[in-house]
């Protein structure tokens, strides 16, 4: 038992796992953040093209070889699947080449996954056909590492185990059904031959779920601020456009909330900066527990915060602001409660362009907010949302509707 407890903590620190979490997300993608999933798309994307590329151009020019050393016979048959091949590389390489998406890149690698084997099946049928010796029958036992050069191309991704699994059992499954020995003797070479597919897969599970800790460990390090865990300006820019689009093409709606904590200036200024700091870190909390799963939360700099609602309309915008102003950003240094103003602005109806033109749309009406007394969002059709006058014994915040105001 101290053995194995001492391999699981050695093969643990290598892979850079120190947390039940960081375990589950080398396990699944289900706690994987969107920074996180569209990198690893791009990733995946950009070396499932390259993988793609090769293979086009590698398979059918092998044909020269069958033709050099194999029957004219037998080289028809292997060229026609050659091109069939090549043809499906290359269509997949095209694909590869679109915006990525982590769906799609499963699906991608997938299909370049499956060409192979079945490539393998469809040959090694062919090859038993056909009484081959010498050279020829060398050049045909190297039909047989083709799903060995696959297998190991796995360690090229970032995949989960989860995945892993699910991309490597099919390649397994034909190793091991082409494997079967017909008579006594070729137990020996087929139980090699599984073993060394075993070997080769665990190398390459090691290696990609290696890449995917590094990977996650510097995109949260470049994505999210250190002090409040959310992500910092620049990603949220890139997730800003991204839902932006999406938002264009299928004509759903999306929502941001543009939040300024109210008189921040004054907790530096008269407690210093690291109580300011726990201010922030507190609110911080706060909004990332608050908001819808889905939705995200950006520290824009400063004591200014952004809020993501994909697919949330103005009234769903506003029960968001509820829940936050009923739960309250925390406490003050002195212990009066934490208030924010609040700017919000919605894509369908407010007819914007661009998400910096909703930026712009937010930020002005967070601006008006706070000029027409702080502690209060603005919104959508002039909606006016006010923090309980009494936060400790209020259970709603007051709302009504103001008459005029620039928008």
């Amino acid at each position: 038992m101290k053995y194995l407890s001492a391999m699981y903590i050695s093969l643990s620190e290598s892979l850079g796992i120190y947390t039940p979490d960081q375990l589950y997300e080398l396990f699944t993608n289900k706690q994987h953040s969107m920074p996180i999933s569209r990198h690893r798309a791009a990733i995946m994307q950009s070396r499932i093209f390259f993988f793609c590329a090769i293979f086009a151009v590698l398979v059918p020019t092998w044909s020269l070889i069958d033709l050099l050393f194999l029957p004219s016979a037998l080289w028809g048959e292997l060229l026609l699947i050659r091109v069939l091949s090549a043809a499906a590389f290359t269509l997949l390489a095209w694909q590869a080449r679109k915006e990525p998406d982590l769906q799609r890149a499963r699906w991608l690698l997938a299909g370049m996954l499956s060409i192979t084997p079945l490539f393998y099946l469809v040959s090694d049928h062919w090859l038993q056909a056909y009484e081959l010796s010498g050279t020829e029958q060398v050049i045909a036992e190297l039909y047989a590492l083709l799903p060995f050069v696959m297998i190991a191309g796995l360690t090229l991704f970032p995949l989960t185990l989860k995945e892993l699994l699910l991309f490597a059992t099919p390649m397994l499954a034909v190793v091991v059904i082409s494997s079967l020995p017909q008579v006594n003797s070729d137990i020996p070479q087929a139980v090699s031959t599984i073993w060394l597919f075993s070997l080769i897969l665990g190398v390459a599970m090691f290696a990609s779920l290696n890449q995917l800790r590094y990977m996650l460990s510097q995109v949260n390090r470049a994505s999210y601020d250190v002090l409040t865990g959310l992500l910092i300006r620049r990603a949220g820019i890139e997730m800003l456009d991204l839902q932006f689009r999406l938002s264009a093409m299928s004509g759903a709606n999306l929502s941001i909330l543009y939040l300024d904590l109210d008189h921040f200036k004054t907790v530096n200024d008269v407690y210093g900066h690291d109580a300011g700091d726990v201010v922030l870190r507190t609110a911080a909390q706060q909004l990332n527990t608050l908001v819808r799963k889905g939705d995200s939360v950006i520290r824009w700099g400063g004591e200014e915060f952004i809020i993501i609602l994909p697919t949330a309309e103005s009234g769903e915008a506003d029960d968001v602001i509820r829940r936050l102003m009923h739960a309250g950003l925390g406490l003050r240094p002195d212990g009066a409660p934490v208030t924010a103003s609040i700017g919000v602005a919605e894509v369908q109806a407010d007819a914007v362009n661009d998400w910096k033109a909703l930026i712009e749309l937010a930020d002005h009406r967070m601006y008006t907010a706070k000029t027409q007394g702080r502690a209060r969002s603005l919104g959508v059709n002039q909606t006016e949302l006010l923090w309980p006058a009494d936060f400790a014994a209020s259970d709603s915040p007051l709302e009504k509707r103001v008459a005029d105001v620039s928008c």
